[in-house]
């Protein structure tokens, strides 16, 4: 399940994953049903309601083209549906599964450092611990997403040991985009809180026990 689920059906993220990877370009109902794996009747349906919402835009289209919608960058919740749409379905949760699934024990912190405006193109960081991410099998496991349609846009991964990370200093650029917040922590399980030891106890001997009791009679 996705955790949009609660807010966008099924239907409304696999149209707007689309919609949204490439804003300027218009999609016929064809196109959203098969990209998105939908049924026609189903697709034009979600198109109305979100055309009425003022979601997605109808575009100018040629006199013997069927009509196409787009991203409509000027409604008002466009930003925050966008940033909905990478922090769960659009991109997060299928890298943080990828990654998961893929690199598990390799990745200690993963972070969607934002977009590229001109391409749309995702900018991820790796955070490794002892053992590096293969860069092939990486490569790999990214045109895999694309091909299988669980995202829509390009990735770019910059990977690097926890040791380099962990020495990042203020004013770094890096640590900089780390701040900002459209960067989304997508490591794959939560990073825990360093055990606190309990404070050890000292037994107490019969003479503390003692003095104890001695001074609680006298307090009495």
């Amino acid at each position: 399940m996705s955790a949009a689920d609660f807010l966008l059906s099924p239907a409304v993220q696999a149209i707007l994953k689309l919609a949204f990877s490439e804003p300027a370009r218009a999609f016929a109902a064809d196109d959203f049903a098969r990209q998105a794996k939908l049924a026609l009747p189903e697709v034009e349906a979600t198109l109305a309601h979100l055309a009425s919402s003022g979601v997605l835009v109808q575009a100018d289209t040629a006199d013997d083209q069927p009509p196409a919608w787009c991203a409509n960058t000027a409604f008002v919740f466009y930003a925050e549906l966008r940033r909905i749409a990478l922090k769960s379905f659009a991109a997060a949760e299928p890298l943080r599964a990828m990654l998961r699934s893929k690199f598990k024990g390799q990745v200690e912190r993963a972070f969607l450092l934002g977009e590229d405006p001109a391409t749309q193109m995702l900018s991820l960081l790796i955070v490794h611990g002892e053992d590096a991410p293969d860069k092939a099998v990486l490569d790999q496991a990214l045109k895999k997403l694309i091909k299988s349609r669980a995202i829509h846009q390009h990735v770019h991964a910059l990977v690097m040991p926890a040791t380099r990370f962990d020495a990042l200093k203020a004013g770094d650029n890096l640590l900089a985009q780390l701040a900002v917040d459209t960067c989304i922590d997508i490591s794959p399980s939560p990073q825990r809180k360093p055990a606190t030891k309990a404070a050890a106890t000292q037994p107490v001997g019969l003479l503390e026990k003692a003095r104890r009791r001695l001074a609680g009679l006298t307090r009495a």
